[in-house]
């Protein structure tokens, strides 16, 4: 009977470590979870500064997380847009400011950045609208999954990079709205740029 139950239990061993390698050879070694890829955006304006923080996991989704602080007679209390736009390129000094990042980042052939009223609120660089209190300090904390951090048809890190813009008014988010109605003028811009520095401990999706 001892003899019997060993000679199973070897045969059951045998089995399972088979199964195993099947398994193994066919699949590949378990994944791994990988570390977060993170970017980084500075925003500046007149009187206004900022850091927003970009977090892509393993689920894909971009979580996009920062402080922003002005003076609340530049930064009006309330609802203003924010954006992702389609040039990593901020420029004050133009006319009209900030005009340098381009449209509303929107790749591909069904895209359309400009005008806005083409494809707002649509496009895959709208975003939630920044709220700010009666200090001027607004923090942001949203998840998007519109845009990639890797390299995809929807990455922000194509040939031109990418920015984020503050604007003058809030975003109704309207479809076929004006471009007044999308965030009006821009008051604050920031390049999104690689962040190699530590992983934030509060961006968790």
């Amino acid at each position: 009977m001892i003899k019997f139950s060993l000679k199973k239990s070897l045969f059951i061993f045998a089995v399972s470590v088979c199964l195993v390698l099947i398994y193994t050879l066919t699949f590949g070694q378990p994944s791994i979870a990988q570390s977060p890829i993170e970017a980084r955006v500075e925003l500046t304006g007149t009187n206004i500064t900022g850091t927003l923080f970009l977090t892509q996991r393993n689920n894909g989704l971009v979580r996009i997380q920062g402080n922003i602080q002005s003076d609340p007679a530049t930064l009006t209390p309330g609802l203003h847009g924010l954006h992702i736009h389609s040039a990593g390129v901020c420029e004050a000094g133009v006319q009209p400011a900030f005009s340098t990042t381009g449209g509303h980042f929107d790749p591909g052939p069904f895209g359309s950045e400009l005008p806005v009223e083409a494809n707002h609120p649509y496009h895959l660089g709208d975003l939630p609208n920044l709220v700010v209190d009666e200090q001027g300090h607004a923090t942001y904390n949203v998840l998007t999954s519109r845009v990639t951090l890797t390299e995809s048809p929807v990455s922000v890190f194509d040939e031109n990079g990418s920015a984020i813009i503050i604007h003058l008014l809030p975003d109704q988010q309207k479809a076929n709205g004006t471009a007044a109605e999308a965030g009006g003028g821009r008051l604050a811009c920031g390049i999104i740029s690689h962040d190699y520095g530590q992983e934030q401990s509060n961006d968790q999706v």
